[in-house]
């Protein structure tokens, strides 16, 4: 079982504490986002989990805990988005100083084959061009060369839940031209600081440009490290070529507060978690199935 740790929320910045203790315990629940009344009571120890992958925005508080993660004899991975969209678009993502800190002490501890830095999503305007990105991605690359060999990229996609920040202007996607302008000026940047340049989601209007199209949880890489791994019999979104996961997540359960995040809902809707319950931000009701995923039960390939 691969875990994923989150693409519903961002775990290490804002729910490290809750996801250590689960560890520590070998057991935690998560609800089915798709399907409310199913909840699967899951075995996290380490003989049923073959990689962790933590998916942030701010890796600051897991410093202290990477290596206590590897005694307990897990595999953890560590996707960390840097973007320097800035306070008007990010409010809550902290200095990317702070972040590339943070990034380069994991780093040292787990490895940079274990490290992919995001630059994702890409956002175009009036007033930020290709170029402008070219200059923003050169500096987080001076920040963490040498720590990572991977960066993955990615385009602003309007989604349902943006639709008044769409309309107003705030958001917009790019143009197949634009996508070919950003990944010919970062290329070379990327490949200046001994890292692979890869794009997420983009199709095929990247063809031809030297952008490989995969993956952020890709195949390659879980063949490298012999992680055991399955597919996706329906991709998670248009594009996706990522192996399965279990996201052990929550929506509503962040506060980083971005402008394009499709995972939160309007205020007051947000929900804090305690580090010492079995699920986050969340609790079981009565009517809920409970599905156990362990060594001896049913296998997260069954679902």
């Amino acid at each position: 079982m691969i875990i994923s740790a989150s693409r519903r929320t961002d775990i290490p910045a804002f729910h490290s504490e809750w996801m250590m203790n689960r560890l520590r315990e070998g057991r935690l629940m998560v609800r089915n986002p798709g399907f409310r009344g199913i909840v699967y009571d899951v075995d996290v120890s380490p003989g049923n989990v073959d990689a962790i992958f933590f998916l942030t925005k701010d890796p600051s508080p897991m410093v202290r805990m990477v290596d206590e993660i590897a005694e307990m004899g897990h595999m953890p991975f560590f996707q960390v988005t840097m973007t320097g969209n800035g306070k008007a678009i990010e409010p809550g993502v902290p200095d990317v100083k702070r972040v590339a800190d943070a990034f380069r002490r994991i780093s040292g501890s787990i490895g940079a084959d274990r490290m992919v830095w995001r630059y994702d999503p890409v956002l175009l305007s009036g007033s930020v061009s290709p170029e402008d990105h070219a200059e923003r991605f050169s500096e987080i690359c001076s920040l963490l060369e040498g720590c990572t060999g991977r960066c993955i990229f990615g385009f602003f996609e309007p989604h349902a839940k943006l639709g008044e920040k769409i309309a107003s202007g705030l958001l917009r996607e790019a143009s197949a031209q634009e996508k070919k302008e950003v990944a010919a000026a970062l290329l070379p940047i990327a490949r200046s600081a001994g890292m692979e340049l890869t794009s997420c989601c983009s199709g095929p209007v990247l063809e031809g440009t030297g952008v490989r199209d995969t993956g952020c949880i890709d195949e390659s890489t879980v063949r490298r490290f012999n992680i055991p791994f399955t597919k996706y019999t329906v991709p998670q979104r248009e594009g996706c070529t990522c192996v399965k996961t279990l996201d052990v997540g929550t929506y509503g359960t962040c506060f980083h507060d971005c402008v394009y995040c499709y995972a939160n809902p309007a205020s007051p809707g947000r929900r804090r978690s305690d580090p010492g319950s079995i699920m986050l931000g969340d609790s079981v009701t009565e009517g809920d199935e409970i599905i156990r995923l362990g060594k001896r039960q049913k296998r997260l390939s069954d679902f």
